[in-house]
């Protein structure tokens, strides 16, 4: 039912070697990034696989309407005025490509069982509104335009013993009413494959009618024409429909079924104005009709037992028949219309709220992990050309995704995803929406490039359902674990251009700093400022990684160096140094503060530097009472001190200009 492919996509980024279900493996080094992720179709109204748990744990079919469906009660389709007079449907056949109309030959055919004919098989030909003959045998039918030919084939061999029914007046509606047989079975021409339909192509009960574009617009132009699955009573209409496997217990196929003929006939009431020929559409678009060799009467499975002991039921709401929504799953959690539709209209049955049932263990869409790499994950996105944006995903290596404005439900349709990469930063949007694009926040679009890659990547090779997003975190390093303290720094560091690690994969969070390393550090946390003094040093050569840093430092008096002619750049820096670097780079601030660290006497130049760091939460020391001024700083001790200081614009003396590279303003 509208079986968009939007659904639950929960991104925590995680660097895990741990890959759930049919996840892609990673190798050791690799970055990885984590989807929790579930759900499958729009998310509005009842999921079928929660039905099913419903069902399982003893639920009646009205516990599991009530559930998913708040506030509306159950009533008769026949106490409304629409279809007092019969509650018949007129259901279009699509073609192939999903379109209205047909084109061609198109035979209604005898069915071929068991090695022969159906005996007893007959059909009336009406063309129209007037009878024309009728027929034991096969009838096809070609439109050119103007008028219809219709043939019988009487032996079904050569073109000779083709018996042509029409003359001149054969125009209008061309319709076939069986009155022998089961069925009818529709093919784009006798004895050709594929069948006409979502199924076999057989049709039971009701009129199959083809009707011309020239007598309809919405049918086409020229020769095209609409493919009809008319007058059918609902119990009819309901035996072909094919949401649900057969074999589940009937209160979830009794559930489903009145979900299925409120849904048709709200939509019937709804385009009684707009003078189609047909009430709904065979497809997703709709719900997924694949038509039956039976009727009611004779159909014996659970599926059909669920539709009899539900027998003219709707769902009724506010004195009209609610439009029953549902979907295969919701990863957890109904969703509204609004969250999920341009222009979707939210209605007081359908909320948003968590569905613990949709987790059944027989759903492959359930929430869970699937686990892709960030190269895959940068490579789908860049590999993905939109018809509306065309490259507006193409964002270089992913170093971080954003979401705000998400609603309660956490759909990402409409909401704003921010992906920054090192190519471009891009706030997804652009609606498509009636043949034009709405100016709005489209989340969805990162959800389906993702999808689309995975599906077509042999190492991914997966559907991934979607899109119910949040994302936690990105690690670019295996060997930064999402539970370490330096954790988030390190996340924030990548993103803002301070450290591309040691390797493309590895930031290096134990080993010592060197003071060059920090010096590139804190010179671009200030946003890489120019140099105007040479520095001096006999030790740091020109084109180094780190001469502009150093040079700035000792510029602005961060720095002496080791002595006059030499900074000793790939020496450990001490915590003691990283202090007096930090407090130096925000202004020399004074601060008295108090602390517990023994190993700080008043008298050593880094004094007031731990004060200030203490003060401002920049440290808590190595414990309690020690500070380890002269340990060597670790490459994860420097991100979490310069993202600290980063989150403290007070921390910074006043008329120090604040670095670009804040996480909050003054």
């Amino acid at each position: 039912m509208i079986r968009q492919q939007l659904r639950r996509l929960v991104l925590a980024v995680l660097v895990s070697l741990l890959a759930l279900g049919a996840s892609p493996a990673a190798a050791d080094d690799e970055p990885t990034i984590t989807f929790h992720t579930g759900g499958f179709g729009h998310g509005v109204g009842m999921s079928q696989y929660g039905a099913l748990a419903r069902a399982e744990a003893g639920h009646t079919h009205e516990e599991i309407l009530d559930f998913y469906y708040d506030g509306a009660t159950l009533g008769s389709v026949g106490d409304f005025p629409a279809f007092n007079g019969g509650d018949d449907l007129d259901v279009l056949i699509e073609n192939s490509a999903g379109g209205n109309t047909h084109n061609g030959p198109v035979s209604v055919s005898q069915p071929y069982v068991g090695g022969s004919y159906q005996e007893g098989w007959e059909v009336e030909i009406h063309v129209g509104g007037s009878l024309l003959t009728t027929s034991t045998e096969s009838v096809e039918a070609i439109f050119d335009g103007t008028r219809w030919s219709a043939t019988i084939d009487h032996d079904d061999d050569a073109a000779t013993d083709r018996v042509e029914l029409c003359d001149a007046s054969c125009e209008g509606p061309l319709e076939f009413v069986q009155i022998g047989g089961t069925h009818v079975v529709l093919e784009p021409g006798e004895d050709r494959d594929p069948n006409l339909g979502n199924g076999s192509g057989a049709y039971a009960t009701g009129r199959i009618v083809l009707y011309p574009g020239a007598s309809d617009s919405d049918c086409g132009s020229g020769t095209r024409f609409c493919v009809i699955h008319a007058d059918l009573d609902f119990q009819d209409y309901l035996v072909g429909l094919a949401e649900i496997p057969r074999s589940w217990p009937e209160a979830a196929q009794a559930a489903q079924a009145v979900a299925g003929r409120s849904y048709a006939a709200s939509a019937a009431i709804n385009r009684a104005g707009l003078e189609r020929p047909w009430d709904i559409v065979d497809s997703t678009k709709d719900q997924y009709y694949t038509g039956s060799t039976q009727g009611i009467d004779a159909c014996t499975n659970n599926w059909c037992d669920g539709v009899r002991s539900s027998d003219d039921q709707v769902l009724v709401f506010g004195g009209a028949i609610a439009q029953a929504f549902y979907s295969s799953s919701n990863g957890g959690h109904t969703t509204k219309p609004s969250d999920h539709w341009q222009g979707g209209s939210d209605l007081a049955y359908l909320p948003s709220k968590p569905d613990p049932f949709d987790g059944h263990p027989s759903n492959p869409n359930r929430f869970q992990e699937v686990v892709l790499t960030v190269d895959q994950v940068s490579s789908y996105l860049n590999a993905y050309n939109d018809p509306i944006t065309g490259d507006q995903l193409h964002v270089g290596t992913v170093l971080d995704i954003e979401i705000t404005d998400a609603p309660d439900s956490g759909w990402i349709t409409f909401a704003e995803v921010t992906i920054v990469g090192t190519d471009k930063t891009v706030v997804v949007d652009g609606v498509p929406h009636n043949g034009g694009v709405v100016d709005r926040p489209y989340g969805y679009r990162f959800w389906f490039a993702l999808n689309q890659g995975c599906l077509a990547d042999p190492d991914c090779g997966r559907r991934i359902p979607g899109p119910r997003l949040e994302v936690e975190d990105i690690v670019h390093f295996s060997d930064v674990s999402p539970g370490a303290y330096f954790f988030e720094p390190v996340q924030w560091m990548t993103e803002e251009a301070i450290t591309t690690g040691l390797t493309p994969t590895t930031f290096g969070p134990g080993v010592s700093n060197t003071r060059g390393q920090l010096a590139t550090f804190i010179w671009r946390f200030v946003g890489e400022p120019d140099v105007a003094t040479p520095h001096g040093f006999d030790d740091v050569p020109e084109g180094a990684f780190f001469a502009d840093a150093v040079a700035w430092m000792k510029e602005h008096d961060i720095t002496t160096g080791i002595s006059p002619k030499l900074f000793a750049p790939n020496g450990s820096v001490t915590r003691g140094q990283a202090a007096a670097f930090l407090w130096r780079v925000a202004g020399e601030p004074g601060s008295s503060f108090d602390h517990d660290f023994g190993d700080v006497p008043d008298t050593a130049y880094y004094s007031t530097a731990v004060r200030w760091m203490v003060e401002w939460g920049i440290t808590t020391g190595t414990s309690d009472t020690t500070f380890s001024p002269n340990d060597p700083l670790t490459r994860g001790q420097t991100a979490a001190f310069l993202w600290r200081l980063a989150g403290e614009p007070d921390a910074f003396a006043d008329g120090v200009d604040l670095p670009p590279s804040m996480r909050t303003g003054s």
